[in-house]
This record gives C-alpha cells, structure tokens and sequence, in this order.
C-alpha cells in the first residue's frame, strides 16, 4: 500500500482559498535532503496584471536552533502550502526556544570577553598598559655565592633541630 493511500484515507484535503499578508502557512518543501516543513509568514503579494509572486518569511527548525530566511517565489511555480495556526507553530518551535536563548547568551559572554581582550590589547600596544607595568625586585647571585647561601641556610636549619 502506497503512503499516498494511507494519507488520503484519514487526512481532509486543506486548500488554501484566499491569501492576504500576515497570513500564518506551513509549508512543505523537497531538497537533496529531503523533505521538510517550515512555518511562515507571508510578507508580500505583487502582481503585474501578468506576473504573480509571493513573499514568505520562513523559519525551519532543526537541532536546537531556528533559521529564517526571505523567499519569493513566482506564481508559476507549484508550491504546498497550508493554512497555519499560531498555535501549531508554538508548539512546533515553541521548544526550541529555551536552547536558542542559552547560544544567545553564550555568544554575548564570548562577544564580552573578546571585547575585553581587544581592549586590554589595544591598551598595551598604546602604552597605556606600560605605564602601569612595575618591575619584580630580584637579587642576581652568582652561583659560588648561591651555593653559599644555601649552605648557610642547610646549617641553620641543623643548629635549630
């Protein structure tokens, strides 16, 4: 049994009979990949009295994240669109939300740390960091007066035990 048969036994036929902008539509799409479906808005309708297109903002949802992208399409060209609700594309994007908004703020601390570091770099190749800068104190021994030193301090060591 064809999937197409199966479908058709349960599923009502959705056609959409009129299309203004605003209008919420799912839309099925076939690439390389696949088959899939994206929700979206439609943000344009232009006809020249002999040519015809649309304008769709569309969102796919995939792994954790949302993409949206601007299409048009002409109206020769054969689309599967459906009515949408607003609430089948909560419920369909509404989860990713949540992860979307962690990345968001992951990007904004990486975004502030880089800030920071280009800062403190253009600082220090300006000087501005050199003028803060202060040297460590040191003592330069050779070694006999290392050796020295460190016998001197082996011998204290023994007299207090």
């Amino acid at each position: 049994m064809q999937t197409k048969t199966m479908i058709q036994s349960q599923a009502n036929v959705l056609r959409i009979t009129e299309i203004q902008k605003g209008n919420v539509i799912k839309m099925v799409e076939k690439d390389y990949s696949g088959t899939k479906i994206l929700f979206g808005v439609v943000t344009d309708l232009m006809n020249s009295g002999e040519n015809t297109f649309i304008q769709l903002l569309l969102f796919e949802r995939s792994y954790g994240d949302i993409k949206g992208k601007v299409k048009i399409y002409s109206g020769d060209e054969d689309l599967a669109l459906f009515p949408a609700t607003v609430e089948e594309v909560k419920n369909d994007m509404g989860a990713v939300l949540p992860e979307l908004q962690k990345k968001v703020e992951k990007a904004k601390e990486d975004l502030a740390n880089q800030i920071h570091a280009l800062e403190e770099a253009e600082s220090f190749i300006s000087g501005e960091t050199a003028k803060k800068l202060t040297e460590a104190s040191f003592v330069e021994l050779t070694m006999p007066e290392y050796a020295a030193e460190k016998k001197a301090k082996q011998i204290a060591a023994i007299k207090e035990a």
